[in-house]
């Protein structure tokens, strides 16, 4: 069987340890109202919206519970996972909480949570690490978990940042973890405290090179 110049292409990068896209999504070919297909809704009301520019994946306001969906191939360990979020107060007081996981619904999961003022890690269900993070209301923010291995220990590093600005070098959030969970595929999380609409645009799956 011959290989054709893309798949030799995407070989050498496996071979040579480089990043590598293992899935994308940006909405711009999924019909408003409709679900894009590699995406599977865990829960809550999810569907595709559009804006003034851009379509994206749309959390409706009830109920009033954390939901999910799940994309990319399932990996254990070396994958980043990354997404555009924007979140909506309502009021003072009133606020969404999002963010990023790996490994399945029994993995990790990386919150903001602006009422806490914290970015917080989860394994589970159970909070394994918070670092203090002031959230930028109605902005565009990039959330983004990569995890990869140093023996056996696996390391998990969350950052997140305004759209318009650049990636920080040093993780916000670092955590060891010598118990790794078994294989799962990325998930975005919202939970509509606020009672508006969260919106999730450029998911990203990305195997990670050696650290």
């Amino acid at each position: 069987m011959r290989l054709t110049a893309t798949a030799l292409f995407l070989a050498a990068m496996v071979v040579a340890g480089r990043p590598m896209v293992l899935f994308t999504e940006d909405f711009s070919d999924v019909p408003v109202g409709k679900m894009p297909v590699g995406i599977l809704v865990l829960g809550g009301n999810f569907k595709v919206g559009v804006g003034e520019r851009e379509r994206f994946l749309e959390l409706g306001t009830e109920p009033v519970s954390m939901h999910a969906v799940m994309f990319g191939p399932a990996k254990r360990d070396g994958v980043m996972v990354e997404a555009r979020i924007l979140g909506r107060r309502k009021g003072r007081r009133a606020f969404p909480a999002f963010g990023v996981g790996l490994n399945g619904v029994s993995g990790y999961r990386l919150m903001v949570s602006p009422a806490k003022r914290k970015l917080e890690l989860f394994k589970a269900d159970a909070l394994v690490r918070e670092v203090p993070f002031v959230w930028k209301p109605d902005r565009w923010a990039r959330v983004q978990l990569k995890s990869w291995r140093n023996g056996n220990t696996l390391i998990l590093e969350g950052r997140v940042w305004a759209e318009e600005g650049k990636g920080p070098v040093r993780p916000l959030l670092l955590w060891k973890d010598d118990s790794p969970p078994l294989p799962g595929r990325a998930t975005a999380w919202g939970v509509p405290y606020a009672g508006t609409p969260i919106w999730f645009d450029d998911l990203r799956v990305v195997r990670q090179g050696p650290n």
